[in-house]
C-alpha cells in the first residue's frame, strides 16, 4: 500500500536485505545516527525468571544478526493453539517476528511440534525459518518431562501427512486448563520484547494483522519526518499508534485504507472491540481517521492524543520500542485489565501517541461478540484487588502521578 514499498524478491531467496535496502543511504545513516541502541547476542538462553522457566530464542530466525536500528520487530504473544495466525501475520509483515509461547507441562509436546510443522510442513516455512524467533516459557512447578536442547529438537521430523497440531484443539484437554492455570500474557509480552534484536518494536497481539509495506514505510518516515531534524524534537516521549479493525469471517483482510474504508461503509468491517470495550479502543477522532480522504500513499501522522481525560482508558497499540514501560507480569489474561498498568505510566510520563494514517491493524477475520463474564467473575476480582491494593501505590512510588492519569 505505500509507495515504499519493497517486495521481496523470492520466498525461496527470502532474506530481510530486500525489505531494508530500498531505503535511501541517508535515511539508514539518520537511523544509524540518532538511534540510541547497541547490538544484542543473539543467541539460545535458558533462565529463571520468577516462578518461570524461559527458553528465550528456543527456535531462532534464519535472518542471524540484523542492525538494531535497521528494522522492527513485531513481538507477540500465544499458546500452541493460535499458531494458526504466524504465517498469515508474516505474509504482511515481512520483517523480524519474536513469539513467546506459553507451554506448561504436557502442552510442551504440541507446542514443540506445532512449531516443527511451522519449520518443515506449512507451504510458508520459508518466511518462518527466516524472520521467526520462538521463545517459551512455563512455570517451574509445572515443568515438561522433557526439554531437549533447541539443536536436537529441530532435529525431529514433523508429521507432515496429518493435520496441523495447533489445529481442531479441545481446549478444555489441553495441560493449562486441566490444571486451571492462568495465561501469564505480561510476561509473554515482555519476553518478546526484551528478546528483540531492534530497537523498534510493534508489541501486539498475534491475532492482529498489519496492513502490508509497514515497515519500510516506517523507517522512512522516521528518517524522514521524525529524527534528527532540527528544532523538532518531541519535549515528551512519544508513540506511533495504529487503529485496529475488524472483518467478517468470510473476507479478505484490506490491503490499503481505501479497501478499509469500502469495507467498512459496506459493514464487512468494523472499528475494534466497540460493542466489548468502547472505551478501550475508540481513542480520539476515530470517525474522522475512518472517513478522511486519503491524498497520499505515504505514510503520516493523522493526529495527536494523549492518555488522559476522555479518553483515559484508551488501550492503544502502538510501534514503541524496547525502552517503553514493560507490562505488569502478575496480571493474566483472565483477570483483564493487563494493559491498564502500562498505559498508567506512559501517561504519568507524557507520552504523546501519534496516530498513523495509511497504516493499520486487522483482526484475524471474524467479529467477536460480546461474552459472558461470569466464568472469568474471580479473576477479575482478583486482578481489580491487586491494582487498587498494590500495583497503583507501587506505580506512584515509580512514576509519580499526573492529573487525569488512572488505571
Amino acid at each position: 500500500m505505500f509507495r515504499l514499498f519493497c517486495p521481496l524478491i523470492s520466498l525461496v531467496v527470502l532474506t530481510l536485505v530486500p525489505m531494508v535496502s530500498c531505503l535511501e543511504n541517508g535515511t539508514m545513516a539518520k537511523l544509524k545516527k540518532f538511534v540510541n541502541c547497541e547490538p544484542k547476542n543473539y543467541k539460545p538462553s535458558t533462565s529463571i525468571h520468577r516462578d518461570y522457566w524461559v527458553l528465550e530464542n528456543y527456535v531462532m530466525a534464519g535472518h542471524g544478526d540484523i542492525p538494531c536500528y535497521a528494522n522492527v520487530t513485531y513481538t507477540t504473544h500465544a499458546d500452541y493453539t493460535y499458531l494458526d495466525n504466524v504465517v498469515p501475520l508474516l505474509e504482511r509483515w515481512r520483517s523480524p517476528l519474536s513469539l513467546a509461547i506459553y507451554a506448561p507441562g504436557t502442552d510442551f509436546e504440541p507446542t514443540i511440534q506445532s512449531i516443527l510443522y511451522l519449520l518443515q510442513c506449512h507451504p510458508g516455512n520459508v518466511l518462518v525459518r527466516e524472520l521467526c524467533s520462538f521463545h517459551l516459557y512455563f512455570e517451574v512447578e509445572h515443568l515438561p518431562q522433557v526439554v531437549l536442547p533447541p539443536k536436537m529438537a529441530l532435529r525431529k521430523q514433523a508429521n507432515c501427512g496429518g493435520p496441523p497440531p495447533y489445529e481442531n484443539v479441545v481446549k478444555t484437554d489441553m495441560y493449562r486448563a486441566r490444571n486451571s492455570l492462568d495465561y501469564p500474557v505480561n510476561l509473554g509480552r515482555n519476553i518478546a520484547r526484551r528478546a528483540s534484536l531492534t530497537h523498534y518494536v510493534l508489541a501486539s497481539d498475534i491475532e492482529l494483522y498489519p496492513s502490508p509495506g509497514l515497515v519500510p514505510a516506517y523507517l522512512h518516515f522516521l528518517g524522514h519526518r521524525v529524527i534528527g531534524i532540527p528544532g523538532q524534537q518531541p519535549d515528551s516521549p512519544l508513540v506511533h499508534v495504529l487503529r485496529i479493525f475488524e472483518v467478517m469471517a468470510n473476507v479478505s483482510v484490506p490491503n490499503t485504507k481505501p479497501e478499509l474504508q469500502e469495507m467498512l461503509k459496506s459493514g464487512e468491517a468494523v472499528p475494534f472491540h466497540m460493542e466489548i470495550c468502547e472505551a478501550c479502543h475508540k481513542g480520539p477522532k476515530l470517525e474522522e481517521w475512518i472517513n478522511a480522504i486519503v491524498v497520499s500513499k505515504d505514510l503520516n501522522v493523522f493526529n495527536v492524543g494523549h492518555r488522559s481525560e476522555d479518553y483515559n482508558h484508551w488501550e492503544p497499540i502502538f510501534l514503541g520500542t524496547v525502552d517503553d514501560p514493560a507490562y505488569d507480569e502478575r496480571l493474566t489474561w483472565e483477570g483483564q485489565r493487563d494493559k491498564m498498568t502500562q498505559a498508567y505510566a506512559m501517561c504519568v510520563l507524557d507520552y504523546q501517541f501519534h496516530i498513523l494514517d495509511n497504516a493499520f491493524l486487522v483482526h484475524k477475520p471474524g467479529i467477536k461478540q460480546p461474552g459472558k463474564r461470569k466464568a472469568i467473575f474471580s479473576q477479575i476480582h482478583k486482578t481489580n484487588g491487586l491494582i487498587n491494593r498494590k500495583i497503583l501505590k507501587e506505580l506512584r512510588m515509580k512514576y509519580g502521578s499526573r492529573k487525569g492519569c488512572v488505571i
